[in-house]
């Protein structure tokens, strides 16, 4: 199973009419197709960023179209994609993630999510992978909640992603408390950042869905 992402960086002036336009486009795609997407609002982080992501059993289908709807109103999609266009203020960057190991319920979307990215050499993938599994099923004993492992290679570099999912605010400042206190957490982490070439935690985020 692969993880679709598109991060969309708006103009952080504008927030309000980005979360609107964004939230319609998204919205009028789930209607007219079986895509499923979700949109996130980053919450703690860079000002401005959205995401969007989606569930890939079969690439195929989900780049050549084959998931919309045939009668999908093409031409309102087109306006509402004009109108996300207008107010961005970056290029759009998408991503593909491999998710090699999952924890907890993920059947529900969560309200919130963390997502703690880290870098390795290549010959170091597999290495981190597997302290990064060990990471999660820690947390996920001490704290918790679901918890997904991701890699990706291609566009983004060897990385390893830690996605988290949280009900409320609240209990994200909780369970990082809780998480960041525990000893064999932090045991499991210095193990990681002992590999060469290793760098920990290059991008993290904490991100409300809005779809």
């Amino acid at each position: 199973m692969k993880l679709w992402n598109r991060v969309f960086l708006m103009d952080p002036g504008r927030q309000g009419e980005a979360t609107a336009a964004l939230v319609a486009a998204h919205e009028a795609v789930n209607a007219a197709s079986d895509y499923g997407y979700n949109l996130w609002e980053t919450v703690v982080g860079p000002q401005g960023q959205y995401g969007g992501s989606a569930l890939v059993p079969d690439v195929e289908a989900f780049t050549s179209g084959a998931l919309m709807h045939d009668d999908a109103d093409v031409e309102q999609l087109a306006r509402l994609g004009s109108a996300v266009n207008g107010l961005v203020d970056g290029r759009p960057e998408d991503s593909y993630w491999d998710v090699r190991h999952v924890l907890g319920d993920w059947s529900e979307t969560p309200a919130y999510a963390t997502n703690v990215i880290h870098h390795a050499p290549l010959p170091q993938l597999g290495a981190l992978t597997g302290v990064a599994i060990g990471v999660a099923e820690r947390l996920h004993e001490v704290v918790g909640g679901p918890i997904s492992v991701c890699t990706s290679v291609i566009g983004t570099g060897p990385r390893v992603r830690l996605i988290l999912g949280w009900e409320s605010m609240a209990a994200w400042a909780d369970g990082t408390a809780i998480g960041m206190a525990d000893p064999e957490f932090q045991e499991r982490v210095a193990a990681g950042g002992a590999l060469p070439g290793v760098n920990l935690v290059v991008e993290s985020n904490v991100m409300r869905r809005l779809v």
